[in-house]
């Protein structure tokens, strides 16, 4: 089948501070002029786009230098990619190929699904071990693939659900918190969730000639679409309450069709790209997609979107430019005391063997943050003692424990909250 996608810019959001307070936007030099469909940032260093006839590209100095990485690829056009490093990385075609580099981008290898994809929108991996493709439907029935060891073999997933007539999704249209909270859209009004072994259902936001072009979530329940209607016109931003059972229409359309939109887990913060064939916006919304200010304003559309965290970000367009987006946001502030309690999403995650996990205290009080295994065995307490109202910082080195999935906990009063990190050695 053919796919037209204008894009979706993509945006790549990881943790470091710097001087900017209000974030900015500045250019970088790119190895090419064609688009960028595909973006993952390994952490502020390392960072992979993807795009067609064969465009692979990194930079692992911060952007200062973007270099081909895409040796034997020539003929082969790419919509969505995930990198664990420097060296390793995923990419999957339109064609419904799959490829993977163990040695940044000198070698790739061919990876043959059984039963064949015929387009890849979506390559994403939890850990070293567990990872999903989806693809467009085959015989009305979703192709989605799941690996639980590294890549080395896929299959079908056992809940992969079924289509009905032209239904199909977006490169860039997803999202993925953990192994249970899985969503993606369609270009039929729906928007699928579920989890890595299913099962999904899907819900029907609107009507038909009504395509989601994006999802974010920052939780398990707090998330929000991009949608646009036929004609490309934008529609208002959807959002959710109850982990993608239902959604409502927002108060904010953008100006522009929206191509990509992700969020930064664990935060209020989600970015949106739009365009034309010719020119684009950034948004930002800092409380869950409810209000957006724009960013940045391109002489070039955009096409792919996805975040690490925020502080640091690359958005790639649709004729091969680059920019680079830094901020300082969540960076401790002396004079200043947090409203609220909360526990943000460590960085970098997945880690190897050291992680920073960020807080912030509403009140003076007694404080405990402990991680835990997938057995809920207390593995290691970092914080046990009264700590005073503000922002606080804890270095979790993780070099006496097994990789895996680990859960650690906060603790301060009446505050209880968990997230979920990876570590991989």
């Amino acid at each position: 089948m053919k796919k037209i996608t204008l894009g979706a810019v993509l945006f790549v959001l990881v943790f470091a501070a710097n001087i900017f307070a209000q974030g900015t936007w500045t250019s970088q030099t790119s190895p090419v002029t064609t688009a960028y469909n595909g973006c993952w940032a390994v952490n502020s260093d390392i960072c992979w786009m993807c795009g067609p006839s064969g465009v692979v590209v990194r930079t692992i100095n911060g952007g200062s230098t973007w270099s081909l990485a895409n040796t034997g690829l020539a003929g082969n056009d790419f919509y969505d990619c995930f990198a664990f490093d420097a060296d390793r990385c995923w990419v999957g075609a339109g064609d419904g190929g799959l490829w993977h580099t163990t040695n940044g981008g000198a070698n790739w290898s061919f990876v043959a699904l059984s039963p064949a994809a015929v387009f890849i929108n979506v390559v994403h991996f939890f850990d070293d071990n567990n990872g999903f493709v989806q693809g467009d439907p085959v015989g009305n029935v979703w192709r989605y693939y799941v690996t639980t060891n590294g890549g080395a073999n896929w299959s079908l997933g056992p809940g992969a659900p079924p289509s009905v007539g032209t239904e199909a999704g977006w490169n860039n249209s997803y999202a993925a918190l953990d192994t249970g909270h899985i969503w993606w859209g369609t270009n039929v009004g729906k928007i699928w969730k579920g989890s890595f072994m299913g099962p999904f259902s899907a819900v029907t936001y609107s009507g038909s000639n009504v395509y989601s072009f994006g999802v974010a979530f920052n939780d398990a329940n707090t998330g929000s679409a991009a949608v646009v209607t036929s004609g490309s016109v934008p529609g208002p931003v959807l959002l959710s309450t109850n982990g993608g059972s239902s959604w409502s229409n927002g108060t904010f359309t953008p100006a522009q069709t929206p191509f990509g939109f992700r969020a930064v887990p664990g935060t209020g913060y989600m970015w949106m790209s739009c365009g034309t064939t010719t020119t684009g916006l950034i948004y930002r919304s800092t409380n869950n997609g409810q209000t957006w200010t724009q960013q940045l304003s391109m002489s070039y559309a955009g096409y792919a979107l996805s975040m690490a965290n925020i502080n640091v970000g690359w958005c790639g367009t649709n004729n091969g430019h680059i920019y680079k987006y830094t901020d300082n946001v969540g960076v401790s502030n002396q004079n200043h005391t947090p409203t609220q309690f909360t526990l943000y999403q460590n960085y970098p995650n997945p880690f190897n063997p050291q992680t920073t996990i960020n807080y912030t205290l509403a009140n003076t009080g007694y404080v405990t943050l402990k991680v835990y295994n997938l057995l809920g065995q207390d593995v290691m307490t970092l914080v046990d003692e009264v700590e005073t109202a503000g922002e606080h910082s804890v270095i979790f080195n993780a070099s006496n424990l097994p990789s895996g999935t680990y859960f650690y906990t906060m603790k301060s009063g009446d505050f209880t909250s968990t997230k979920s990190l990876v570590l991989v050695k």
